[in-house]
């Protein structure tokens, strides 16, 4: 069992760097558009010392396309803040639809690449406990499989329901892709998340089913 715990830390090293280097080009693009506005301003400025009148409207547009982009950088690096600390996250009780909503937003970027659209079905919470990351981790491999064979306009919706001990989570595809090999590579590559996580994956016609028990394996240790 030690050795799927070690596996399973590797993968996570693994998520962990594509999440930070996927994370850190937004960062980059927002500064990069702060940057550029930042030099208009000082054109402007230029432009105000040789005699040429201000344009108030102009002045307002480009401060406020600034502002957008700080509050833009805000929110990712405060989502940055959150998957570094959910990397070391103990066991906790959480509505999973939570972690549907974050591993949504750390592969925005990428899905938006691929012309993926995601997406959460409609429905109540459902809670488990469960270590944040490691499921992050195992619903990321899924996406990144999806990725990989995608042509563009795909979906891929997220859904999750009761059942008895257990929670069925679903991963519904649009048309045309090899669900069967998805599920696959997802298998073979995760097989060491699955384990710690005590999960079974299956694909179903356009779905991707996942069955975790309420509460999953405690650690890592």
């Amino acid at each position: 069992m030690n050795s799927q715990y070690d596996a399973a830390n590797t993968l996570g090293l693994q998520f962990f760097g594509s999440m930070t280097a996927s994370i850190s080009h937004e960062i980059k693009n927002a500064l990069a558009i702060v940057n550029e506005n930042a030099g208009l301003l000082g054109d402007l400025a230029l432009l105000v010392d040789k005699g040429r009148p201000l344009d108030p409207q102009r002045l307002q547009t480009m401060a406020e396309k600034i502002r957008q982009q700080v509050q833009r950088a805000d929110t990712i690096i405060r989502r940055l803040n959150r998957f570094a600390h959910s990397a070391h996250e103990p066991m906790v009780t959480t509505d999973i639809r939570e972690i549907f909503d974050f591993t949504i937003a750390l592969a925005a970027r990428l899905a938006t690449m691929k012309g993926v659209t995601m997406s959460v079905a409609p429905g109540g919470p459902v809670q488990l406990e469960v270590r944040p990351f490691l499921l992050e981790n195992l619903l990321w491999l899924c996406l990144k499989h999806l990725f990989v064979v995608t042509a563009g306009s795909q979906t891929v919706e997220f859904a999750a329901e009761e059942a008895g001990a257990d929670v069925l989570v679903s991963l519904r595809f649009g048309e045309g892709l090899p669900v069967a090999e998805i599920g696959a590579w997802v298998t073979s590559e995760g097989q060491p998340l699955l384990t710690v996580l005590r999960a079974e994956l299956r694909p179903e016609a356009s779905l991707l089913r996942l069955r975790l028990p309420r509460k999953t394996e405690q650690s890592l240790a």
